[in-house]
């Protein structure tokens, strides 16, 4: 129980959902995704006078409707795909499986989830499939699907590394040049992007729609809690000033992540807001056109956003919004390797079909065939299997300038370092970011927000302790 009252409030906080956006927030937000309606009802159980093979799923990705009607094509055993929406499935997992419910045979969960679901006794052992899964699988994934014992419990069709989504012709005009290797270079640290936005600046671009694009590096050094001990290191300092820098000086679109006006970003130009514009009103309830017309007709200008930084279902966000710039768009490395979102199957360890629902696990993970077909019938998402993703090294994607972009996510794996991940990371990143936005917006003084911050942790999660030597920490 060490980890629960993090995790309880981790999970509950979890609005992401693998290959897909919705609405987000700041600086420490956290990607959601829009709701995704049933294929049944949620409240049903295992479908009456089916055969022993079939089973029920409950899911937050609509993706496995498609896998369950290849499964049911090629074994003739029928999974029946519940889809619940985001915001409801953490609790309807708690409150069903807590009563020891034997209506669901396969849920699913994201990486955040799962350690909740481990200690809770949900998920059953896998362990059967452990060498197959540690061998073909990213290596990310397969600790990822263990839990605190290093048992195997769930395990991931998708990968989910991160990048740096970039702009193909900014990139020419204001560095010279678009290859990623030297674009990755400019967003190498936190004072590498304040150089880079620098840059773009005196350009008239922005160098991402929102600070919360920074949230991502915030793991680049070491983890939030290590020894029971909350830690604020240099990077993590570099990253609050990179943030609060950004936004005061107005090199950011101020088009917060999942809103219209973000989507619109990948299409084309914004009006050039600026903090005060954005701090007095909701400017961007307006039609992107007419907020255009209003701030040209204004003397205002006008910008373009630079980049994105996503995992890899963001580069599919991006492709999905971009329009006339679909093609124009590369993916580069960034501060540090991460990941974020991926969908896990698990077996309800009250299951009376577990041997039928491993299968089908099997099935969706473990087949070469299926993780080619769901290569190609995703048009982009990154599957976990390793030889799958080696054998399409070659293939050169036109969202995104012909690059080899299985190959990249490939080498951005093995930068993941899955030790950096503790059961507290949402909890604490959220009160860190807003620490942040009050500084960039002059409500606090970094001083007071960081102390607030250092109350936040303790308040919520007291069982960490914060250093005497912390960055402006003042023990009471």
């Amino acid at each position: 129980m060490k980890k629960l009252t993090a995790l309880i409030l981790a999970l509950v906080m979890v609005l992401s959902l693998a290959a897909c956006g919705g609405s987000g927030n700041d600086a420490s937000g956290t990607p959601g995704t829009p709701s995704t309606s049933g294929s049944s009802n949620p409240d049903s159980g295992a479908s009456s006078g089916g055969k022993a093979d079939d089973i029920v799923l409950w899911t937050l990705a609509a993706d496995l409707k498609q896998f369950a009607e290849r499964y049911e094509e090629q074994t003739g055993n029928h999974v029946e795909v519940v889809v619940f929406d985001s915001a409801d499935f953490s609790t309807k997992i708690m409150q069903t499986l807590g009563g020891k419910s034997k209506d669901v045979d396969v849920f699913v969960g994201e990486p955040q989830m799962l350690p909740n679901f481990f200690e809770a006794g949900f998920s059953a052992d896998l362990s059967a499939l452990d060498n197959e899964v540690k061998t073909r699988l990213v290596d990310y994934t397969y600790e990822a699907g263990c839990d605190e014992d290093g048992v195997l419990r769930a395990i991931s069709y998708q990968a989910c590394p991160g990048s740096v989504i970039y702009r193909l012709d900014l990139a020419e005009e204001v560095f010279g040049t678009s290859d990623p290797e030297a674009i990755g270079e400019l967003f190498s640290s936190f004072d590498a992007i304040r150089d880079t936005a620098d840059k773009l600046q005196a350009k008239g671009y922005t160098i991402f729609g929102d600070t919360g694009a920074l949230r991502w590096f915030s793991n680049s050094s070491n983890p939030w809690v290590k020894d029971g001990q909350l830690i604020v290191d240099q990077d993590r300092l570099d990253y609050f000033d990179c943030a609060v820098d950004l936004y005061q000086k107005n090199q950011v679109a101020f088009a917060q992540e999942w809103s219209a006006p973000w989507y619109a970003s990948m299409a084309g130009p914004l009006p050039q807001l600026t903090a005060a514009d954005v701090d007095e009103g909701t400017v961007w309830g307006m039609d992107k056109d007419d907020l255009l017309a209003q701030g040209q007709a204004g003397g205002a200008g006008i910008t373009q956003v630079f980049s994105y930084v996503m995992p890899s279902w963001g580069a599919l966000i991006v492709r999905d919004n971009a329009e006339g710039n679909k093609g124009n768009f590369g993916v580069c490395s960034g501060v540090c390797g991460f990941f974020g979102g991926g969908t896990f199957l698990t077996i309800n360890e009250y299951s009376e079909h577990k041997e039928a629902a491993r299968q089908f696990i099997e099935f969706c993970t473990l087949n070469d065939d299926t993780a080619q077909w769901w290569l190609e019938a995703s048009n982009g998402d990154v599957v976990s299997n390793k030889a799958i993703l080696e054998a399409n090294s070659d293939y050169e994607n036109e969202s995104f300038g012909n690059q080899h972009t299985y190959a990249f996510y490939l080498e951005e794996m093995e930068k993941i370092d899955y030790g950096m991940i503790t059961g507290y990371d949402d909890t604490i990143k959220d009160a860190f970011g807003n620490a942040i936005i009050s500084v960039q917006k002059g409500q606090q003084t970094k001083e007071a927000a960081m102390q607030e911050f250092y109350t936040t942790v303790t308040t919520l999660l007291p069982e960490i302790t914060i250093p005497a030597d912390a960055p402006f920490y003042s023990p009471n």
